[in-house]
């Protein structure tokens, strides 16, 4: 009986080690080529279509029109309800490169086919300490959507959350009134 708990307790370590060592592999694992992807707004009356050889074009999903267009394709997008405003985040999406700028940006407000800013990694990661190191490397955080009131939700690598108001790109932790 001591045997076969032995041999259950290493069995068990083993598995476990495979798939620590899987999940580390599968976070190394590089992003497939760009291609045509869609990203719909919360209440599917908006979309954002964006194909590497035309750009991202934001459509009203009702009327079957562009309503504003992007030059450049975008992995990554976040739609607003009102048609106006979209997000983009960083193309290596939560992880960045080992050799990074603090000037990388994270994230890109858009409105009506404008910039309205970049959120940077020194704007958004103030202290180098924060990253989480991955094999080759570095997890910033990640976007979550918008919430009940449209503001971006962002949270950071040390499990700190922030609102973004979508319309300027600025950080709005207050509750809307």
């Amino acid at each position: 009986m001591k045997n076969l708990v032995v041999l259950n307790t290493r069995a068990l370590v083993v598995v476990l080690l495979l798939v620590l060592m899987i999940a580390v592999v599968r976070g190394d694992t590089p992003l497939p080529p760009p291609t045509k992807v869609t990203f719909t707004s919360s209440n599917g009356r908006v979309r954002a279509v964006s194909d590497p050889k035309s750009g991202t074009s934001v459509e009203d999903v009702k009327q079957q029109k562009i309503l504003w267009r992007l030059p450049d394709w975008h992995r990554k997008l976040y739609v607003a309800d009102d048609g106006k405003h979209i997000v983009s985040e960083y193309d290596g999406l939560e992880l960045i490169p080992t050799d990074f700028s603090d000037d990388l940006a994270l994230f890109t407000f858009w409105s009506n086919g404008k910039k309205i800013r970049d959120v940077t990694l020194k704007e958004f990661v103030p202290n180098r300490k924060m990253l989480e190191e991955a094999a080759s490397h570095y997890y910033w955080g990640r976007i979550e959507g918008f919430d009940a009131h449209g503001r971006l939700k962002v949270e950071r690598s040390d499990r700190k959350k922030f609102l973004f108001d979508v319309t300027t790109g600025k950080q709005s932790n207050a509750e809307p009134k």
